[in-house]
């Protein structure tokens, strides 16, 4: 009877795992966020025409990106990930230099609970900086988000970093 209820158990796991795996691939498209895409860059101060090429790359854990481009030109890039925020995932939208450095992010998905993250003060402790220069930051009200997106923002630059060779200059 145990060994029943034991097999019983590890499906519905497996089942629930595919359920959020499946979930997540179409979830996080560049086309999915566009509007939220278009609201970052505005907020990060680029100015653009239009989204370009879309690298879409869930083999490296749904790191999307997109050029961001301005007569013909490219200007920057978008990123678009997930970042885990208690029970739920939530949309992390990065606007990034051809540098590499992060010109603003957002999350379009963050609830009242975490509207500190949308903190101006908090958020430009970021900004114009590389990997290596990212500070590790909490945020007063929501110390695990912060964290969280502490860590996507590095992921995303690392991301950037290893697929910018594929990216329209």
């Amino acid at each position: 009877m145990k060994k029943i209820l034991l097999m019983i158990f590890c499906l519905s796991q497996l089942a629930f795992a595919y359920k959020a795996k499946s979930e997540d691939l179409g979830k996080y498209s560049i086309e999915g966020y566009k509007p939220h895409i278009e609201e970052a860059i505005k907020k990060a101060g680029v100015a653009f025409d239009g989204l370009g090429d879309v690298y879409e790359a869930p083999n490296l854990g749904y790191y999307n990106f997109a050029t961001i481009e301005k007569d013909g030109k490219v200007v920057a890039y978008t990123g678009l990930t997930h970042v885990k925020s208690y029970n739920k995932h939530e949309a992390l939208i990065t606007v990034i230099s051809p540098e590499g450095k992060l010109l603003g992010f957002y999350l379009p998905d963050a609830n009242d609970k975490h509207q500190n993250v949308h903190d101006q003060e908090w958020i430009n402790k970021y900004l114009g900086k590389a990997i290596e220069e990212l500070p590790v930051d909490s945020l007063a009200g929501s110390t695990f988000h912060a964290y969280s997106v502490n860590g996507e923002l590095r992921n995303t630059l690392r991301a950037f970093d290893y697929k910018k060779a594929d990216f329209k200059k």
